[in-house]
């Protein structure tokens, strides 16, 4: 295999400089995020989920739009769930690659793309353990893992 990316083709029909396998972890992540940010509480709203993941159509970036059509398409290989720590990694990960090949500005839509999967898990009512955010209830653990997410993008664009 070469080291050059063969270009990747989203559902947009954009040429991208991605591998497959990176193309790929893309498209996973989103999922993998709705996963971890409701993983343990029985009332969250994964529903929410999906809809934020559905919501990256408006993103400003072209690729969170072509992941998002590859999403609904399943156009994605299956790959182990990785647990909480596993995830993060593979958010900055994720967000190092796209500042290399295609810049921070895209890497940062992306990253903060899966800030707002995660942030959507679990706003369903008030209960003991909720902050409100800009009118909407979240669970302080989510928030943790949300600022955990956030720490991870910064992380990743200023190593550059």
């Amino acid at each position: 295999m070469s080291s050059q990316p063969t270009p990747s083709q989203p559902s947009a029909g954009v040429d991208l400089p991605l591998h497959r396998h990176e193309w790929d972890r893309l498209v996973r992540l989103p999922r993998q995020v709705l996963v971890v940010a409701s993983a343990g509480d029985d009332e969250v709203d994964a529903v929410a989920g999906v809809e934020a993941i559905a919501a990256g159509q408006r993103s400003r970036a072209l690729l969170v739009r072509g992941v998002v059509a590859a999403i609904f398409a399943e156009q994605t290989t299956d790959a182990p769930q990785l647990d909480r720590d596993g995830v993060l990694a593979e958010c900055g990960a994720a967000v190092r690659m796209l500042a290399d090949r295609l810049g921070a500005d895209v890497a940062l839509a992306y990253g903060e793309w899966l800030m707002d999967v995660a942030a959507s898990v679990g706003r369903t009512a008030w209960r003991p353990g909720v902050i409100r955010l800009g009118g909407v209830e979240v669970l302080l653990a989510e928030r943790e893992f949300v600022n955990e997410i956030g720490r991870e993008l910064a992380r990743a664009l200023h190593r550059q």
